[in-house]
């Protein structure tokens, strides 16, 4: 083989059967790889009771085409990606890899509830790279760390649509407690990634109220970390009201049983993403509405190919194994001569046998 026809092969070789992500990923060709292979190790190999937890170094040397790209001064070949490996100690057979994304990991930003808002929880995904945003509100008392009150005096002179916020650091993360101005009150958030600006993705937005009875109204754009909640806070409620809208497994599936009601939660929510993924690829305007959906996805249920051939096949052995009629053996006779006797004697209402 010449070395052209090689790397026209090379340069056509895929390692993964996914099409790219819709965010940035810059490891998203070769996540399957290092799935499959732990996944596989894990399905084939059993370490012994001895592990050793390494790190291991795949030598490349330009960091601008590499994700993840790593200096480690200590290590035979300081320069490429790092992996966070486990051997076996006796065989000494490798069985497991983590690649350190650094830097280059993809950003998740996670929309909390009021109910979630606790700083040292945001601290800590900070810290696994993960950013976020909570609402906050006092039920009792305001939450750790975030003077509301304070908070509420400040922006009790500013405009409706004007916003603020105050920086904090714990355990060497900083933070953000963003407030935004309400015609009625002041709606505060904490987050560990945003900024006061509101880019060409922000929505606009207009509030309408009375200022001593005079009417007033005014538009502006929500800044990202707002954009972001009012954007993304109602997944989980539009997958819960559409998994409870009727006919639904819950409340059709009536049981006794505990376990079968789990079984029937993660049922109706496999349902329910089935028919999100559609409506995602297709458009909301080509898709059919939940019901007909759940019409079509209960006859293909009961026309299932794999239960119509094990019905099928339920149904011979049955047949095969059915009771068939024979003669009677001569000693029945004399009970059909009795029963034929007794139907011919209507009027007697009962008979005694008499030795």
């Amino acid at each position: 083989m010449s070395k052209r026809r090689f790397n026209l092969i090379m340069r056509e070789l895929r390692l993964t059967g996914s099409l790219p992500p819709r965010f940035a990923d810059k490891f998203w060709q070769v996540r399957e790889l290092i799935k499959s292979f732990n996944s596989h190790m894990a399905s084939i190999f059993v370490s012994s009771w001895a592990i050793c937890l390494d790190e291991s170094m795949s030598i490349w040397f330009n960091r601008w085409t590499c994700p993840g790209w790593v200096y480690c001064p200590r290590k035979p070949h300081p320069f490429g990606n790092e992996y966070h490996t486990a051997c076996c100690g006796e065989s000494g057979i490798m069985f497991a890899v983590e690649m350190v994304e650094g830097k280059d990991r993809p950003r998740k930003y996670v929309i909390l509830d009021s109910g979630f808002c606790v700083l040292k929880a945001i601290i800590e995904l900070k810290k696994r790279g993960i950013y976020s945003c909570a609402l906050i509100k006092k039920r009792r008392f305001w939450p750790t760390g975030v003077p509301g009150e304070a908070m509420d005096s400040h922006m009790d002179a500013k405009d409706v649509g004007d916003v603020d916020a105050v920086q904090g650091c714990l355990d060497g993360v900083t933070y953000n407690l963003l407030a935004t101005k309400e015609p009625d009150y002041t709606m505060k958030m904490m987050a560990t990634s945003g900024s006061l600006m509101a880019d060409e993705s922000c929505r606009t937005t207009s509030r309408h109220w009375l200022d001593n009875g005079v009417e007033k109204t005014k538009e502006f754009s929500y800044t990202l970390p707002f954009d972001h909640h009012f954007r993304y806070r109602h997944a989980v409620d539009d997958h819960n009201n559409l998994r409870h809208s009727l006919p639904s497994w819950e409340d059709t599936w009536v049981t006794q049983r505990w376990e079968l009601r789990v079984l029937a939660f993660v049922i109706a929510v496999c349902e329910v993403n089935a028919y999100l993924a559609i409506r995602f690829t297709e458009g909301k305007t080509s898709m059919p509405t939940l019901l007909n959906f759940r019409r079509k996805y209960g006859w293909q249920l009961i026309m299932n190919d794999d239960l119509v051939e094990d019905t099928v096949e339920h149904y011979q052995l049955t047949l095969e194994g059915a009771h068939t009629l024979c003669r009677a053996p001569p000693h029945a006779r004399v009970l059909e001569i009795v029963i034929g006797f007794a139907t011919q004697c209507r009027g007697i209402s009962s008979m005694h046998v008499v030795d």
